[in-house]
């Protein structure tokens, strides 16, 4: 069954089918969540607020041929991330708070968290806007018509972006962060 034919039977009251969504993606939310946060308890905790907000709000879900599952539970977590963060004053610096000793392949496999600080320090010295459409196109593996539904930006404006970005970052970085990807 398709996402949007799930929604509309969560919409008509039969919220048993949230679960066939939550199963397809939680591991994504989890995933963006833990690289915004780099914290296991803190990404938990968010990502729990974020599908119980998805689920209590289940009525904001407009069903389109254009509408995406996906892009509505990235922009929720998005927008839990930055409450985080609004609330949560120690957590500003995100080297405070940088931890590998989670249960994902992501962390177990890489030995060299110098090099994940580089990225991360590379990054931040890319145009927020920017950086944020990068992770949602590289490491998350949206498409550009979701990240333009949850940038509000238009389809071709982050296909430019991204292929801009790109093109601005060293080829040791890009080597870096794809080795990083697919680890």
């Amino acid at each position: 069954m398709d996402d949007l034919k799930i929604m509309q039977k969560c919409l008509d009251w039969d919220l048993n089918h949230f679960w066939n969504i939550y199963d397809k993606y939680i591991d994504k939310i989890y995933n963006f969540v833990y690289l915004k946060t780099t914290n296991r308890e803190v990404a938990e905790d968010i990502v729990s607020d974020v599908f119980l907000s998805a689920i209590n709000n289940i009525s904001s879900f407009k069903i389109e041929s254009s509408s995406s599952v996906q892009a509505w539970l990235y922009k929720i977590a998005y927008n839990k991330v930055i409450d985080f963060y609004r609330t949560n004053k120690d957590f500003e610096d995100v080297w405070d708070c940088l931890e590998l000793s989670c249960q994902s392949d992501f962390c177990q496999d890489i030995d060299n968290k110098d090099k994940l600080k580089q990225v991360f320090k590379y990054l931040e010295n890319i145009k927020k806007e920017h950086r944020e459409i990068l992770i949602y196109r590289i490491w998350d593996d949206l498409s550009y018509k979701e990240i333009s539904e949850i940038t509000w930006k238009s389809v071709d404006n982050c296909k430019k972006i991204v292929s801009r970005t790109l093109k601005e970052i060293s080829a040791n970085f890009l080597i870096l962060i794809l080795i990083l990807i697919f680890l």
